[in-house]
């Protein structure tokens, strides 16, 4: 009886260890996550300036309260019978037009190199003008080699009417060693002026970071830098920037963010392009973060989907 007095006794006190053990790991998990949540939390501007930044649309509310309703469950959109006809007589038409341009252009080509007057006179002109034809050919290529640019020119691009030079480095990393440096949205409409980028610094010392925000865009692969549309008072005042360094430089303390704009409009914008980057100076460092501008087509998909919602209601 006594042994098994002690063995009840025994068991109890090891259970009482083994609880008394897992309450304090949960406590200790639990001072941990409230301690991230903090962390992440310091990044998230108040309400009040939130409210400030961004104004949502009525349709974006209604959506919103859509997707609530439906319990995140998009309904599923049919389109009419007039809504297909139309469609499909639309692109009827575009290949019937198609068809015409290449005729005539064909049309036009032939009677350029054969003449009005048929096949055998444009036959005997060939016959004739061989020898001129072969000497233009290669003066042509002669003409071509002189005027071909040189190796370290060729890695240039052109979008948007704007020449474009090669990127300093191509591959740029978003955060590095606590160091963030994001885009407010991956994906920006093609009516936004200004695209805001954050700057955060989770580490213990303090950083720096330069103002001056690079644009560049990614075509076949390869960053290029998009140059600004500057006017002579601009010049004027990126000259007296650059004569004074350090103007730029923003101080950064530990755990803090700071919020920085770069306006679109300043740049000559190809909206087609695979995407676009903004690129900064954090400590001598060279960051970047990435975004794309809305297609053309998820417009069109949003355009159709509430002329769908208004016609069924």
């Amino acid at each position: 009886m006594q042994e098994n007095k002690k063995d009840t006794v025994q068991n109890g006190a090891q259970k009482t260890k083994k609880e008394q053990k897992e309450a304090l790991q949960k406590e200790l998990l639990a001072e941990a996550f409230n301690a991230c949540m903090e962390e992440q939390m310091s990044f998230i501007p108040p309400e009040r300036e939130i409210a400030r930044m961004h104004t949502f649309s009525d349709e974006f509310q209604a959506s919103m309260e859509e997707l609530c309703r439906t319990k995140g469950k998009i309904r599923k959109q049919e389109a009419t019978r007039r809504e297909f006809v139309f469609g499909f007589n639309r692109i009827a038409a575009c290949i019937l037009l198609m068809l015409v341009v290449g005729g005539v252009c064909v049309g036009g080509y032939l009677i350029s190199e054969r003449g009005i007057g048929g096949s055998s006179t444009g036959s005997t002109a060939e016959y004739s003008t061989e020898g001129s034809t072969e000497e233009t050919v290669a003066e042509s290529a002669e003409q071509a080699a002189d005027t071909a640019l040189p190796e370290e020119e060729q890695t240039d691009q052109t979008a948007a009417g704007t020449d474009l030079a090669e990127a300093e480095e191509q591959m740029l990393p978003s955060e590095s060693d606590g160091i963030r440096m994001l885009i407010s949205s991956p994906v920006v409409d093609r009516d936004m002026e200004t695209v805001k980028v954050t700057f955060g610094n989770l580490t213990e010392e303090t950083v720096s970071y330069s103002r001056d925000l690079e644009l560049q865009v990614c075509i076949d692969g390869v960053w290029y830098v998009v140059p600004k549309l500057h006017t002579e008072q601009e010049e004027a005042e990126e000259q007296d920037a650059q004569t004074q360094p350090g103007t730029a430089e923003v101080k950064l303390e530990a755990g803090m963010a700071q919020d920085e704009e770069i306006q679109l409009s300043e740049y000559r914008l190809d909206y087609e392009a695979e995407k676009y980057r903004v690129v900064s100076r954090i400590d001598g460092r060279l960051f970047g973060s990435e975004f794309r501008f809305e297609t053309l087509e998820e417009g069109l998909e949003e355009a159709l989907d509430g002329s769908l919602d208004s016609s069924e209601q």
